[in-house]
């Protein structure tokens, strides 16, 4: 027998969305259950297409016809929904097979989320599926649903509780079935919708890049919200991450597992201050997505996405019913990485016309005017939000609702605002219970309430965060690569040593301290000698990376007998490390530094070369003052991240001292990352620290390597 040609995954999605005849494999009467469940959501809303309760041991369900098999039906069925007991669900595909069925809906669970006997069975429905072309969603999970096409397959109680399906134009892809509920019901408070949903559960076939591959094409699709567990294609996503970006389409991401699950770093920094969410993180990041705390957030930021205009700048304007609201309103705008705007003393005196003194200066509370000028002008909270807002030292507004009069036309003249503005305003409704006509009108009139003042910062950070990235081409390679190549030729599995790491760096063109490795007293003297004291001297031993945790590193050695005596302590110092073997003595050159600091290479095995920057020496992993990003990112992008570290003005002449060359920082870890990217996973680990670096000056002082064997 031929194998059946599979469908592109697009084309099986788009199938999915607009099918012309759905059956229900369990189909029941009983809507508690979740054949009955589907069914009845299938009817609510009103699917045009044919629809084919299975149930062999009944005539009719929910008043339709029922059929004993799929292959019974005897017309075209896009979309088999399979509910039937996990036993059973063999013989079910074999039948949506024979049927001719395009896609299969699979809720039933136990499957390779529960074991290996599960994931056997799960094996043997994908064999079954792509003998006959079948293309499958599921299994274990909570189904789908698509809008525009008035078809619902999802169970969740935010449907059953509801009598309309809101057409919008987010795309909702979601691992878990149980969150896409959860945040199908925070859209129904906001009054938002989405083009389509979909859960995904153990995603044995259609997975998250086939679905994001068809928002990004599809038209009713603007905005893009994914909660993702993990990845199965991290190069696909980040490719389409990008192409998503081109498109015009904003990608929101919630990722579960953000804390370090994988095994600890022993022999870099680098990876272990990376962690398992970093790669995903600083990739996703790099490539043009936004990253979002919760998935409730994720709602919010994804809704006011296609709602409200984008900040053009990062001065926030605080306007509150509360002084008091107000000051903490602006004293989070700090904390999010935001400003507090002041405004010009040109908008001042224009809203001096409006209130008094006192009361025209941010942040704006609405208590300090008087109600009787308040009332006199019943567009005076108009002309107060348009004064702020034409002022250039402001880039946004939030308006802060707390219990206080007159919260429903306040709450219209925001939505007015919002509409005819080119700036916006954060509506946060603080007022509780007694904000409900408020946010009524808000959501009646799709301005998002949001639920608290950091969830519209947070919001306002990621838009001017998403407007600000570019699309940085990949920079020319800036050394020979045949010399790399050449360099790393005859290197052992392994720890390699510092004295060969640092041959790999300057092969790369990255500039480092002059040494000799030496095995004997005489030989160090003879190699300090022709490099000029004082000098360096570390220990050599395959065993131990980092050196300096076991006095492995002397500094300032000045002459022949500390040579001599020193070259003999180092010796010693090996026996502190059971097992390691003295390899002999590195004799460096010594380099004055204003700023220590790291950088470094590891291989991430969904994402792939990764880089990091950020101050070095030994307290690295003390500070944590690092930056990770793809280790091709562009110079630009290399520039922000060292701009963007904590302690970034010990660079730019703290207390006098001469401003490092960040160009030349720059280029060094340019090269670094390109290096990388050059070998791929043979050099799983590659770190520089510390990177000695005085004014013009930036030199590797230090270096280590891991190099792993070819798959």
């Amino acid at each position: 027998m031929e194998q059946a040609v599979t469908a592109p995954s697009i084309e099986a999605v788009r199938c999915a969305l607009d099918p012309r005849g759905v059956a229900i494999l369990g189909a029941s009467d009983d809507v508690m259950k979740w054949g009955g469940s589907i069914l009845n959501l299938l009817r609510k809303f009103k699917y045009p297409g044919a629809i084919y309760p299975v149930n062999p041991r009944a005539d009719t369900v929910q008043g339709l016809k029922a059929y004993p098999s799929v292959s019974a039906i005897g017309q075209p069925v896009d979309v088999a929904v399979i509910v039937v007991p996990q036993a059973l669900t063999l013989a079910a595909f074999k039948d949506c097979a024979k049927a001719g069925v395009k896609v299969v809906l699979m809720v039933t669970s136990q499957f390779a989320e529960s074991g290996a006997e599960g994931a056997a069975l799960q094996e043997q429905l994908l064999q079954v599926a792509r003998r006959a072309g079948m293309r499958i969603i599921g299994p274990n999970c909570m189904g789908y649903f698509s809008s525009h096409n008035d078809l619902c397959l999802l169970n969740a109680q935010a449907l059953m509780r509801n009598d309309v399906l809101i057409k919008g134009n987010i795309a909702l892809i979601s691992q878990s079935g149980a969150l896409a509920g959860a945040m199908l019901a925070r859209a129904y408070d906001l009054g938002a919708g989405f083009s389509f949903c979909v859960s995904l559960g153990n995603q044995a076939d259609l997975e998250v890049c086939d679905f994001l591959e068809y928002a990004i094409a599809d038209r009713n699709s603007q905005v893009i919200a994914l909660y993702v567990e993990g990845v199965k294609d991290g190069a696909r996503f980040l490719e389409l991450l990008r192409a998503a970006r081109v498109a015009g389409k904003p990608v929101l991401v919630v990722k579960a597992g953000r804390t370090a699950l994988g095994q600890k770093a022993v022999q870099s920094h680098t990876a272990s201050l990376a962690g398992e969410f970093g790669a995903f993180e600083a990739s996703v990041r790099h490539a043009g997505a936004v990253l979002v705390d919760d998935f409730l957030e994720l709602v919010a930021q994804a809704a006011a996405w296609g709602r409200l205009p984008a900040p053009s700048g990062p001065q926030v304007a605080v306007l509150s019913g509360s002084g008091g609201g107000g000051a903490v309103a602006s004293d989070l705008v700090g904390e999010a990485g935001l400003e507090a705007a002041t405004l010009s003393s040109e908008t001042v005196q224009k809203l001096l016309a409006l209130m008094p003194e006192a009361g025209a200066r941010l942040p704006f509370d609405l208590g300090a005017v008087p109600a009787p000028q308040r009332a006199g002008d019943p567009q005076w909270l108009r002309k107060v939000l348009d004064t702020m807002l034409s002022d250039p030292n402001v880039g946004a507004g939030l308006f802060l609702m707390t219990t206080m009069p007159e919260m429903v036309p306040t709450a219209q003249t925001v939505v007015d605002i919002n509409r005819e503005s080119s700036k916006p305003v954060a509506f946060v409704n603080a007022a509780s219970s007694a904000g409900t006509e408020a946010g009524a009108v808000l959501k009646a009139q799709g301005l998002v309430n949001f639920a608290n003042i950091k969830e519209a910062l947070a919001y306002l950070r990621n838009r001017l965060a998403y407007a600000s990235a570019t699309n940085e081409a990949p920079a020319a390679l800036r050394f020979d690569a045949a010399a790399v190549q050449q360099a790393v030729a005859a290197w052992p599995d392994g720890l390699v040593s510092e004295f060969e790491a640092k041959r790999l760096l300057a092969a790369a063109g990255i500039p480092t301290t002059r040494g000799e490795w030496v095995r004997s007293a005489d030989d160090a003297v003879r190699a300090a000698a022709a490099i000029s004291y004082p000098v360096v001297m570390k220990l050599m031993s395959a065993q131990i990376s980092h050196k300096s945790d076991v006095g492995g590193v002397v500094l300032g050695v000045a002459d022949e007998a500390a040579v001599r005596q020193q070259f003999v302590a180092l010796e010693q110092a090996t026996g502190r490390v059971p097992g390691a073997q003295f390899d002999g003595v590195l004799v460096q050159q010594q380099v004055r530094a204003d700023a220590e600091l790291l950088i470094g290479t590891h291989w991430d095995a969904q994402f792939g070369a990764m880089l990091t920057i950020g101050l070095g020496g030994t307290l690295v992993e003390l500070l944590k003052d690092t930056a990770l990003l793809p280790a091709n990112a562009g110079p630009q992008a290399i520039r922000r991240a060292i701009e963007g570290l904590r302690l970034y003005p010990l660079l730019t002449g703290y207390r006098g001292k001469p401003p490092v060359n960040v160009d030349a920082l720059v280029d060094l870890a340019l090269r670094f990352g390109q290096l990388a990217t050059l070998l791929g996973p043979r050099l799983a680990e590659c770190e520089a620290n510390p990177v000695m670096a005085r004014g013009d000056t930036v030199v590797v002082a230090d270096a280590r390597a891991v190099w792993q064997a070819a798959a």
